[in-house]
């Protein structure tokens, strides 16, 4: 969290009182401001300049035919060595929170209202588009090498290898062939269409009104990409309940939502695409791999049943 004293002054700049805190994340703390704005002070692991780029990508979001709402920010500055933006506040209560108060058959609707909200991304249209096929490039390829979205996630892959390879090699079986495995498939020219992608799709990341209708998507960042809508629908299963937190079978439950809605051929790109996740966000919260995330992304890696991906690709173009 936010040095003390550096926090403290800036409430005082702001005219904020600590009864304003809305809530609190890994990156944040986000206070009331105002009727219909947030103040949010980011904690070291954020910059002007990625507040900056984040500005550029929500004003450039057409989301006019999307039932939802995205964020803006009006300002950002820096104060003391602090990130502070003041962005529009959406109504409504984490779903997160929600779903934990939700019988069996109010899960199931929730489910279906929650995948109803990612496949409305296809909807969104940015004018002006990001450069390249990934909003925050940490490896710095310029746009004009990368060939398409196959491409973008190929190279993420084989850089990654640098920093998780001798992590990978000791806990997931017959890591070298199941790399080959991945980045040959990768080698493929993409053939779908191009949608947003928010990137860390979850119920956390998600607003919801007393009806159980969904009021916002907040928190683009990290993994936000321009690129296959199902990479959204596949890492939103999983990220649903993610270390089973509701006891309530939703792996396998969600799965069946999601495929008597899209189709049988969906299935072999999901599990792909859940592949591809683990490999790339392995050490995300921890560079030598010693978190629960790593683990939780090397038991998806050792999951027999999604390196049968291709044996679901049917007659659909990849």
């Amino acid at each position: 969290m936010p040095n003390t004293d550096a926090k403290s002054k800036v409430l005082r700049t702001y005219n904020i009182n600590e009864t304003d805190l809305i809530g609190s994340g890994m990156e944040a703390e986000v206070y009331r401001y105002g009727e219909n704005k947030v103040l949010k002070i980011y904690n070291g692991t954020s910059n002007y300049e990625k507040q900056e780029r984040l500005k550029h990508l929500y004003d450039s979001i057409q989301s006019s035919d999307v039932s939802f709402e995205f964020p803006y920010i009006y300002d950002i500055a820096d104060e003391d060595n602090l990130v502070v933006t003041i962005e529009k506040r959406i109504a409504g209560e984490n779903m997160q929170n929600v779903l934990s108060r939700l019988n069996d058959k109010q899960i199931d609707s929730m489910m279906k209202t929650y995948l109803s909200a990612s496949l409305e991304m296809q909807a969104v249209k940015l004018n002006p588009k990001f450069e390249g096929y990934k909003l925050f490039d940490d490896y710095r390829i310029p746009a004009s090498h990368q060939k398409d979205w196959h491409d973008l996630l190929k190279q993420y892959v084989m850089k990654k290898q640098n920093e998780v390879n001798r992590y990978f090699s000791k806990d997931v079986v017959h890591y070298e062939e199941k790399l080959k495995i991945i980045l040959a498939n990768l080698s493929s020219e993409y053939q779908g269409n191009y949608s947003l992608i928010h990137g860390d799709f979850y119920p956390g990341n998600l607003l919801v009104n007393q009806e159980g209708k969904i009021t916002g998507l907040i928190d683009f960042g990290l993994m936000t990409m321009y690129g296959d809508y199902l990479f959204d629908i596949a890492t939103g299963w999983v990220f649903f309940d993610m270390y089973d937190e509701l006891k309530a079978n939703i792996l396998e439950r969600y799965l069946d939502v999601m495929i008597s809605t899209l189709g049988e051929e969906v299935r072999g790109k999901l599990y792909f695409y859940v592949l591809i996740f683990s490999l790339i966000s392995a050490n995300f919260y921890s560079e030598d791999c010693s978190d629960g995330h790593y683990q939780w992304c090397v038991k998806n890696l050792n999951n027999e049943m999604y390196w049968n991906f291709k044996d679901h690709f049917l007659n659909s173009s990849f």
